[in-house]
């Protein structure tokens, strides 16, 4: 039998009471915190909602208790620390979410294979999953089902939304922040929105067996000649359902998984995503 109890000792500190000890958490509990006990402090960051988690030990103790820090050259500012651990939690957040796309049931009764549901019906069952998401990533999607194909449009996260630091470590082992390239922050960028795609594509496949196709086309906002904010699609695919049965597919590269379909884009030598007309629904 485990035995833990937490006690609040006062807004952001908690002591925790177990069979190792005595410890203390200072923090709001929305991402970041620190723990004091007797191996030493350690520093928790993560995501709500993502289950990305990461805990890494600021200060060690020796058996007195006293604290055994590093040498002063090789210390980070904990500060620091926790700036880049949730800024590569977020970034981690963005870039892979093409990894967390479906498999497709392969349990569908009899009834389900044989009799298709409505189109309400499975413009309902999108509905309830878009709206109990919980992702760190900003988006928005229209769509309209007919008879086996699905039309969405994505509103997409912008490019400022993905953290611009990294973390660089110096030659004494000490680690700063340093500011991403803008080819690196484009090449992130890319990787969200086609995975951000392919990750939607096979939660609505997996609504009825019976949608056999999906036409998306993704748009961000954008400022035209005039300095408007416009909406500018950046891509536009067919998605067919026999690519996301295929085991594994999650670990393609989104941009690649996207190019075996007909789609249109227009990328850049530098990864620019340039604005394009996306397909109209005749092409499906």
């Amino acid at each position: 039998m485990r035995f833990r109890k937490n006690i609040n000792i006062m807004k952001g500190l908690r002591m925790n009471l177990s069979k190792s000890g005595v410890s203390f958490t200072v923090g709001s509990g929305r991402g970041v915190s620190a723990n004091v006990g007797r191996e030493g402090v350690f520093l928790n960051t993560g995501i709500p909602g993502t289950g990305l988690y990461d805990r890494r030990k600021l200060v060690d103790f020796d058996g007195a208790g006293r604290a055994q820090r590093p040498a002063a050259a090789n210390r980070t500012d904990p500060a620091v620390e926790a700036e880049l651990a949730e800024a590569g939690a977020l970034t981690d957040a963005f870039v892979n979410i093409g990894r967390l796309a479906c498999d497709l049931p392969r349990d569908w009764s009899e009834q389900e294979l044989a009799l298709p549901p409505s189109d309400e019906a499975v413009e309902r069952a999108i509905g309830t999953w878009l709206s109990e998401l919980s992702l760190p990533i900003d988006f928005n999607v229209n769509y309209e089902y007919t008879g086996g194909t699905l039309l969405a449009d994505m509103d997409l996260p912008e490019i400022e939304h993905l953290p611009t630091v990294k973390a660089r470590q110096l030659a004494s082992g000490q680690v700063k922040a340093a500011d991403k390239s803008q080819k690196e922050l484009k090449a992130e960028y890319a990787r969200c929105v086609f995975g951000l795609g392919m990750f939607c594509a096979s939660y609505f496949f997996s609504v009825t067996p019976h949608m056999e196709k999906i036409l998306l086309s993704a748009y961000t906002q954008r400022r035209d000649n005039k300095g408007d904010i416009e909406d500018a699609y950046i891509y536009s695919v067919v998605f067919e359902r026999a690519a996301f049965e295929q085991p594994g597919y999650q670990q393609a590269d989104p941009e690649a998984f996207l190019c075996r379909f007909k789609n249109r884009m227009n990328k850049l030598a530098d990864g620019t995503l340039k604005k394009i007309v996306p397909l109209s629904p005749e092409a499906v």
